[in-house]
C-alpha cells in the first residue's frame, strides 16, 4: 500500500516533469517557474533540489538511496531533475552548470535498470542517458573551444 503510494507521488512528479520538458524545449519558461516546478517535483519524491544541485555524485547516492537500497523510482526521479535544470541551464546559456548537472543525471541513470516501469512519455533511462552523454561531449567542447580563443 506504501509502494503504491509512492507510485502515485512519482507518477504527480513525473506529469510536472513532462510539462516541464515540454515548456524548456519551446523555450517557454522563465528560471523562477522553472525552479518551482522544479522544487515540487523533487519534494514529491522527497529530495531536495539544492541537494540535488550541491552534491557530487558520488553523494547522490546517498541522498537518493540513505539506507543503501536502490529505489529505480526515487533514483529516476532524481536523474531526470537534474536532466531537465541541465537543458534550462544550457538553453540560458550558462555551460558550465549545464555539464554538471548533465554530469550528476549521468551518474544516476545507469543505476535504473532496464525494464523498470517508467512513467508514460518518458525514454529508458539507456536512451536518456545517451542524450546526456552526447550533450555533455558537446558542452565539453565548447566550453575547450572558448577557453583557447
Amino acid at each position: 500500500m506504501q509502494r503504491d503510494y509512492i507510485l502515485r507521488l512519482i507518477e504527480q512528479a513525473a506529469a510536472i516533469l513532462r510539462h516541464l520538458l515540454q515548456r524548456v524545449r519551446e523555450r517557454s519558461v522563465d528560471s523562477a517557474g522553472l525552479r518551482q516546478d522544479l522544487q515540487r517535483a523533487s519534494h514529491l519524491g522527497g529530495l531536495d533540489l539544492d541537494l540535488l544541485r550541491l552534491a557530487d555524485p558520488q553523494s547522490l547516492l546517498l541522498i537518493v538511496a540513505p539506507a543503501g537500497e536502490i529505489d529505480p523510482s526515487r533514483v529516476w526521479l532524481a536523474a531526470e531533475i537534474l536532466y531537465l535544470d541541465a537543458l534550462a541551464l544550457d538553453a540560458d546559456g550558462e555551460a558550465e552548470a549545464a555539464i554538471d548537472r548533465f554530469g550528476k543525471a549521468a551518474a544516476l541513470y545507469p543505476l535504473v535498470q532496464p525494464g523498470w516501469g517508467l512513467p508514460t512519455g518518458f525514454p529508458e533511462a539507456a536512451t536518456r542517458l545517451q542524450d546526456v552523454e552526447s550533450r555533455l561531449a558537446g558542452l565539453v567542447g565548447e566550453s575547450e573551444e572558448s577557453a583557447t580563443d
